[in-house]
């Protein structure tokens, strides 16, 4: 009797604070990093803590240039000025993705084909050699973690003289068969946004080993200056600096990477074990991939529906998976192709809590009421 007293006890707790689908995991050495910075004297721009961080991150994935911007779309962006995309030159991108990836296609001027993707989520390399039309460049996005055919589509690229662009805004820490994500590109992206591994609030980063790719960012970010401080120009440039600001909670952060991924990974045994439910099915990650959200498939679109609200009435927030790209209205002229596997399985796929502070009782609270869902 005193146990099953525990459990509700435990049960009307949980209900009063609500579990969120994603909260960023902020330390107290996170916040001492940042009160240390600011009590520096330092002037808070884009300088040496910003060069850190670059460094740190560069060498964790092996690559010989990283160049630090204010967000993920405008790494994306940046990157394709950056490989010789223009006006009227054809990228293709996967069609499950963030908008991001996407507009930033638009943003360049060039003209986005949309390829459906494999059982892995990723870009399906099937699907893209069947393409008609001739192509300038991919961007590849292992989403949520996960490296699909990723090696197999640039090894494809570089036999094609096809450039190739590694979206991997979700997947730092995340490996391929034989390349960490984020060193796979011709230029590759991460982001720091406050549900990704690791944040900063805001920010990207850009990871190329071409020092010419690597000098014309350091130009187009830094106003083109001939020298730093001169107010001399080589050519047109804009501001796409970051702060040292930033770059000292990103360094705080990513001094726990592997804490984080081991975090990562135990949430997914834990759902793995937890789960037992014959309507949703939990996603299956390869070895060396790190989750970033943990989704579950549902057997329709209706079933998705309502296990959401059930898990919203029991204080469990939830969110969908991205809509396929050819499902927005503006984006209908670039969905010529066959799109079937996206455009169906996005609509039954929900994202389960997944930050890294998720507790032991929560997880096993989000596992009872999935797995006694009816």
């Amino acid at each position: 009797m005193v146990r099953i007293l525990d459990l509700i006890k435990i049960e009307q707790e949980l209900i009063l604070d609500r579990i969120f689908q994603v909260q960023p995991s902020i330390s107290e050495d996170d916040i001492t990093a940042v009160n240390n910075y600011m009590s520096s004297g330092s002037w808070i721009t884009e300088h040496q803590q910003t060069q850190n961080l670059e460094e740190q991150i560069k060498n964790y994935l092996d690559r010989n240039y990283a160049v630090a911007v204010p967000n993920g779309t405008i790494a994306i962006y940046l990157s394709l000025l950056a490989a010789g995309v223009k006006e009227n030159m054809k990228v293709v991108v996967p069609n499950l993705t963030m908008i991001a990836t996407i507009n930033a296609v638009l943003w360049a001027k060039a003209e986005p084909i949309i390829v459906d993707v494999d059982e892995n989520l990723c870009m399906s390399y099937e699907k893209l050699l069947a393409l008609d039309e001739k192509f300038d460049c991919i961007i590849f996005v292992p989403l949520n973690g996960r490296t699909g055919d990723g090696e197999k589509i640039k090894k494809w690229c570089a036999e094609n003289n096809i450039l190739f662009i590694e979206d991997s805004a979700h997947a730092l820490g995340s490996s391929y068969k034989s390349h960490k994500c984020g060193s796979l590109g011709d230029l590759s992206v991460i982001s720091f946004t406050p549900h990704k591994i690791i944040t900063m609030g805001q920010g990207g980063m850009i990871f190329t080993n071409d020092k010419k790719m690597y000098d014309y960012l350091i130009s187009i970010k830094t106003f083109n200056r001939s020298k730093d401080k001169s107010d001399w120009h080589e050519g047109f440039g804009l501001n796409f600096k970051i702060t040292d600001l930033q770059s000292s909670l990103g360094l705080s952060q990513f001094s726990r990477i592997e804490h984080f991924i081991n975090k990562k990974l135990k949430i997914l045994n834990f759902y793995k074990e937890n789960i037992k439910s014959e309507k949703f099915k939990l996603k299956t990650f390869k070895q060396g991939e790190v989750p970033w959200f943990f989704d579950i498939e549902a057997t329709s679109h209706d079933e998705r529906e309502k296990l959401k609200h059930f898990l919203e009435e029991n204080n469990i927030e939830t969110r969908d998976s991205y809509p396929a790209l050819s499902s927005q209205k503006y984006l209908k002229s670039y969905s010529s192709n066959e799109l079937k596997v996206s455009e169906e399985i996005c609509e039954k796929l929900l994202w389960l809590p997944s930050g890294s502070n998720l507790t032991d009782s929560q997880l096993s609270y989000v596992c009872e009421k999935i797995s006694n869902y009816k």
